[in-house]
């Protein structure tokens, strides 16, 4: 009984060796927990990325503003495009306005800082009637539809040209003073070359893109440049990357 009693504490010793032990391995085989510093950057980087996405431009004290926003439809403003579509797409089911399409409508809809500039459309769509449709249905603010926003309207098949043609006719608004956003550079290169600052945003607009065009445009303004025709985005990097 007494060397019983003398062997418990030992085996209850060697037990507790073992979970320490145990315990010690998966300590060391786990990952290393990121330090403070490093998930403080992780945090304040999604963070800013979110806050970044909804953010309203802020350009300079007197920065020029552009006289003409005109926007592409099918995959700039939307997704998907028309053309992927088998029915009269219903908004918020069968497509939707990217986030930063939607942010750029709003400002441009409640900011008194744009009530000098007009909106337009410029879509080579062959579903004219859906696109007029959707242009109806899609609110850019409350009690605002893209419809109303926009004050000139080209949409139908063929060149971009004959759109910003049309649009200067009907504006009476100069190339100088329009920017214009499309995910087609076949569509920028052309517009470019009538002096029109093109932003290029393959997978939508997103509010860089928005920001950016707006700062290039009042950046080229501000160096009083009389042919504002380039075609502008940013590279994998997000950095500023001219075409």
């Amino acid at each position: 009984m007494r060397l019983l009693l003398l062997a418990l504490p030992l085996a209850n010793a060697v037990a507790a060796s073992r979970v320490s032990s145990s315990e010690l391995r998966r300590l060391v085989s786990s990952p290393k927990p990121p330090s403070r510093s490093v998930t403080r950057k992780r945090i304040m980087s999604c963070a800013s990325k979110g806050k970044q996405e909804w953010a309203k431009v802020e350009l300079p004290k007197g920065a020029e503003r552009p006289k003409l926003v005109v926007f592409d439809l099918d995959n700039t403003m939307w997704t998907p495009e028309l053309y992927q579509l088998q029915t009269l797409p219903v908004p918020g089911r069968d497509i939707n306005l990217f986030k930063g399409a939607r942010a750029a409508l709003f400002e441009l809809a409640t900011d008194p800082a744009w009530r000098d500039t007009k909106v337009a459309a410029a879509s080579r769509t062959e579903d004219v009637l859906w696109a007029e449709d959707l242009l109806k249905r899609f609110d850019a603010a409350d009690g605002v539809t893209m419809d109303k926003l926009f004050h000139v309207k080209e949409i139908y098949p063929g060149s971009k040209r004959r759109h910003f043609e049309r649009l200067k006719k009907k504006t009476g608004i100069g190339f100088n003073e329009m920017i214009f956003f499309d995910d087609s550079t076949w569509n920028t290169d052309e517009i470019e070359q009538m002096g029109v600052l093109c932003v290029f945003n393959p997978r939508g607009l997103t509010t860089d893109l928005w920001n950016l065009g707006l700062q290039e445009y009042a950046a080229m303004k501000k160096n009083k440049e009389s042919f504002m025709g380039k075609t502008i985005g940013v590279n994998k990097r997000r950095r500023r990357y001219y075409y």
